[in-house]
């Protein structure tokens, strides 16, 4: 009897102790990305060892709330899927995530990018998108907020430079740059000599229309009208009648009025195709609600969701997986592409975050990307990318209408188009 009460004892401390073991496993630090929402399952791939040490604190001061709520949800997708990716550490050390909601208001922006940067203590801050927003707090940054490294998910107006500090990586460059390859496009490769432009009244499409112009009338094209619109507008068709005959439409109509504006101009039978400013003001469930009257719209962008490469597929293919099935777009990939910016700094300074150092070795940053490659070099006072920009149609595949690329711009400086 007390041979087997001994052997009950033995095997008690035995899984006592087991048990042990696997909390202190489980209950090492931690970091905020990619897992902390439940219902968002891992990526593919083995797990990395546990990271261990001080986390690297990355910032994301965005408009979670508010007219860019849907925007905001995406880049977030794409930053966790890329924490996911990496295991959420680099150097062995995990990577931390804090977020915070600015309502897209630069007044809160700065609010919050204080309390991220003085009570978090953050090393890198993402965003905002919001131009307005950006400027309020990249000024801050510089001012107040110790000059650590500010990256933008997408194009800023020119006048970023005002604010800039030496410390806003922005990686595809200005507003102007899109509208600026779409001009060469529309000009040399289609042939179009004349154009109507409709967009929504912002600093965003008031650059991209400068940039179009810039190209397509020094290819010999002229620009026939110019309509920026409010942004609460749902009815075109005062502006859809009265453009005059022309051989394209440069148009830049997003959100919620996407959808009415394609449908007015069919209804209308415009002949003139119609070419995007930005391909991806067309949302994925846009596409497939309107069906056969997008195809054969183009547009041009910096990602499109059907590249074919392997870094792009295992992209897609992880994002889809965390994501119930949903293609990333550009919002997506730029989230995406900030994170690994960051990392891609912290290991080229091996783990060092004082401000100067890392804005240093970002600052001439080599990485591949979804998209293609990227270098990133100082452009006056911030840091602009080299990468691709692409012309992409929208066509019906096998299961779904998407965006297709007809024609790429490779490698190409992403500046300012007064400097192109």
């Amino acid at each position: 009897m007390r041979s087997v009460t001994l052997r009950l004892l033995l095997l008690l401390a035995v899984a006592l102790t087991a048990a042990a073991l696997l909390a202190a496993c489980g209950s090492g630090s931690g970091s905020t990305g990619a897992r902390e929402e439940s219902g968002a399952p891992a990526a593919a791939g083995s797990p990395a060892p546990a990271a261990t040490g001080e986390p690297f604190k990355i910032g994301f001061d965005e408009g979670f709330t508010g007219f860019m709520a849907l925007d905001t949800m995406l880049v977030d997708h794409g930053i966790r899927t890329a924490l996911e990716q990496l295991d959420s550490q680099v150097l062995g050390r995990p990577i931390e995530y804090l977020k915070a909601d600015n309502a897209s208001d630069p007044v809160q922006a700065v609010d919050k990018a204080r309390q991220l940067v003085e009570s978090d203590g953050i090393h890198a801050m993402l965003g905002p998108m919001f131009s307005p927003s950006n400027a309020a707090v990249t000024d801050y940054l510089a001012r107040d907020g110790g000059g650590i490294p500010s990256i933008s998910f997408m194009g800023q107006p020119y006048e970023t430079m005002k604010t800039a500090g030496e410390l806003s990586f922005i990686p595809t460059g200005f507003f102007s740059v899109p509208g600026y390859y779409l001009g060469q496009y529309a000009a040399g490769t289609m042939g179009y000599k004349t154009a109507n432009v409709i967009c929504f009244e912002d600093t965003a499409s008031r650059g991209m229309v400068d940039g179009f112009k810039k190209s397509f009338t020094a290819g010999g094209g002229r620009v026939l009208s110019e309509e920026f619109v409010p942004y609460d507008s749902i009815d075109f068709a005062p502006y859809i009648t009265t453009m005059p005959k022309a051989d394209c439409t440069i148009y830049w109509i997003f959100g919620n009025a996407s959808a009415p504006f394609i449908k007015q101009y069919r209804d209308y039978d415009v002949e003139a195709p119609l070419l995007a400013l930005q391909a991806s003001c067309l949302t994925e469930q846009q596409l497939q609600e309107l069906g056969d009257m997008v195809v054969g719209v183009k547009g041009v962008d910096y990602y499109v969701n059907t590249l074919d490469n392997p870094l792009h597929q295992q992209f897609v293919e992880d994002y889809r997986e965390m994501w119930d099935g949903e293609y990333p777009n550009l919002n997506s990939w730029g989230g995406w592409l900030a994170v690994n910016l960051f990392v891609e700094g912290l290991k080229k300074t091996n783990g060092d975050t004082t401000p100067a150092k890392l804005i240093e070795a970002m600052s001439t940053a080599t990485l591949d990307t979804p998209s293609g490659p990227y270098t990133m070099a100082a452009f006056e006072d911030a840091f602009t990318g080299t990468g691709n920009i692409y012309i992409c149609e929208v066509k019906k595949g096998a299961d779904r209408y998407e965006w297709v690329p007809v024609e790429s711009f490779e490698q190409v400086r992403f500046t300012d188009v007064s400097a192109m």
